[in-house]
């Protein structure tokens, strides 16, 4: 993990995680649940719940495993209404300690350009100074999964010309349509 800022924190020491897996609980109080709302625009967060298992993961390594739940109230594009709905997360990913030596970027086929193939995991997080912030991991996962343009179940845009208002009506049927500016070329007899 880099030092950015997330609006939760639940640290633990990965040096703890040696050779048996671990199970963590995370689940944020109130005032938790409120940051993480406030920070991606959310209308309100109930409730939310991580169980993690923490897995040993290379020499150094963990692996975070297991699912995240939450119940979560959201603004409509379309209605402006606040609506409810469930978040099911299924977390995945490994970390290991960040290290003096950078990470090597191969060129899969010598052309120069690097390729990157989608059927294998991506690269481990980094764990800096032994101390995981699932909290971070949490955040991380949810600013990822959220609908950016969320809607209410049921609710669809209505676009068209219910939208064109009496006095722009006549303008938009007056300009010509590109099909038949073509439609008039491909019909012009030939010279």
């Amino acid at each position: 993990m880099t030092d950015e800022t997330f609006p939760y924190s639940y640290k633990v020491n990965t040096n703890r995680v040696v050779d048996k897996d671990e199970t963590v609980n995370v689940v944020p109080d109130a005032a938790g649940l409120q940051a993480i709302a406030g920070a991606y625009d959310l209308v309100s967060m109930r409730d939310l719940e991580a169980r993690f298992t923490l897995k040993p993961y290379r020499k150094a390594g963990v692996r975070v495993v297991g699912p995240v739940r939450a119940s979560i109230t959201q603004t409509c594009v379309v209605t402006l209404e606040p609506f409810d709905s469930e978040l099911a997360l299924d977390v995945d990913r490994t970390f290991e300690p960040a290290s003096s030596k950078p990470r090597k970027i191969r060129d899969l086929n010598d052309d120069g350009e690097i390729e990157i193939d989608l059927e294998t995991l991506d690269p481990p997080d980094l764990v800096v100074d032994g101390v995981l912030d699932l909290g971070a991991v949490i955040c991380e996962e949810l600013a990822l999964s959220l609908d950016p343009f969320p809607r209410k179940p049921g609710v669809e845009f209505q676009g068209g010309s219910e939208d064109v208002d009496a006095e722009n009506e006549e303008d938009v049927q007056k300009e010509p349509s590109p099909f038949a500016a073509l439609e008039a070329l491909k019909s012009r007899p030939e010279d």
